[in-house]
């Protein structure tokens, strides 16, 4: 089917008809699904036993692709090879190689298929750019790297078949930012982007990550670097030193592992700020100055629910102020009013009391503490920069 939906930019001329045709696949899908037809045609068209998202996810990523990139059909046809061919060799090496397992959202994952996913995604970039562009071919091998660096980290990180969507879409995201970028912009992103993945896996003994979550914090850390620069990504790192240290300070009986729900929790309220900066709905130091801002929020609450997790009664706020006061410091280099870090320095201590008294004394973090973490922190963040932004400028 992957094969088909490449010839769509010299088949179709409106990008409505695509949309249709996606839309048709996706009725078509569940019809089949969900009535008599799976015992019969559904039966010869699908090999599984159930539903999968990636099934649906897959006409909807074809026709937002073909939206997005109706007039570049090199990086349409680029991002759609990544799923068709650097996905199946994933699967299939991971199937028929696979030894060592880690992992990830709903599922187990195998370092050998990932590490094919990776060789395959860097030739599905490199071969198209090299042949159908002008790039030079320095430039052509450093896209090739991190996209394909980029997309095995979504593959990895992503389950439910969710990667059916994210990984074309995330590509030719990344391809279009990184087409209009210098020779030198270029190789920066990349060196952060190894130095990110090498941290992360040579610190992998000191820090409780699970395979999926060290790859959607690579996909976080670079995010924060690419949308916010370096005082973003100092606070992130910041944040991650802090997890380190507790780890190290706890007993074995009360280190537990923590997954992508927690890299979650964290990225969706801050990363907001700078997605609000890169669509120019807010200044981009207003965005940064947000990013790190909720963070600050964040390694508050985190230090409180520590506190609670080790069973304390009552909070020590004293812990929490000097962190959050540390990971402010990143803005520094943007140059943010003084009187701009009044409200969070107010805001954060109410919210980790807050924390403390709504998460629950588990001995495993669940995925309600998270949901609570993030909550709290989208208000308090909400609560700061309209503050900051009204009454204080």
């Amino acid at each position: 089917m992957g094969f088909i939906c490449l010839s769509f930019p010299w088949l179709f001329q409106s990008v409505l008809a695509v949309q249709i045709l996606a839309c048709s696949a996706v009725i078509l899908l569940l019809v089949i699904r969900l009535s008599n037809l799976r015992n019969s045609v559904g039966s010869a068209l699908f090999s599984v036993e159930r539903l999968s998202i990636g099934e649906l996810l897959f006409p909807a990523a074809v026709a937002w692709l073909f939206t997005l990139s109706w007039d570049q059909p090199v990086l349409y046809c680029i991002s759609l090879l990544l799923l068709t061919l650097a996905d199946s060799a994933g699967a299939l090496a991971g199937s028929k190689l696979g030894k060592q397992y880690y992992q990830t959202a709903g599922a187990s994952k195998t370092l050998e298929g990932s590490i094919a996913f990776f060789i395959t995604a860097a030739l599905c970039t490199a071969l198209p750019l090299y042949t159908l562009t002008h790039l030079p071919i320095a430039q052509v091998i450093l896209l090739a790297l991190n996209i394909a660096l980029f997309t095995t980290a979504v593959e990895g990180a992503s389950g439910h078949g969710i990667d059916n969507l994210l990984i074309p879409i995330g590509a030719f995201l990344l391809l279009d930012y990184y087409t209009g970028l210098s020779g030198h912009q270029l190789l920066i992103r990349s060196t952060a982007l190894m130095i990110l993945l090498a941290v992360l896996l040579a610190t992998h003994h000191k820090h409780t990550l699970n395979g999926g979550a060290i790859l959607t914090a690579l996909l976080y850390s670079f995010a924060a670097f690419t949308l916010g620069g370096i005082p973003c990504l100092l606070a992130t790192i910041l944040l991650f030193i802090r997890h380190i240290i507790v780890q190290h300070r706890l007993t074995r009986e009360q280190v537990f592992v923590h997954s992508i729900d927690v890299i979650l929790a964290i990225s969706i309220p801050s990363l907001a700020w700078l997605t609000l900066g890169r669509g120019q709905s807010l200044g981009y130091t207003e965005s940064q100055f947000g990013f790190i801002c909720t963070l600050a929020i964040i390694i508050y609450m985190l230090n409180t629910g520590t506190q609670k997790h080790l069973h304390q009664k009552r909070p020590n706020m004293w812990p929490g102020m000097f962190l959050t006061v540390l990971v402010l410091t990143p803005s520094l280099f943007i140059k943010v009013p003084m009187q701009h870090y009044l409200p969070v320095l107010l805001i954060a201590p109410v919210l980790a009391w807050l924390y403390f008294h709504w998460r629950e004394p588990t001995g495993q973090a669940t995925i309600y503490h998270w949901i609570k973490l993030s909550l709290l922190a989208a208000i308090g963040s909400i609560a700061n920069m309209l503050i900051t932004l009204v009454i204080l400028s």
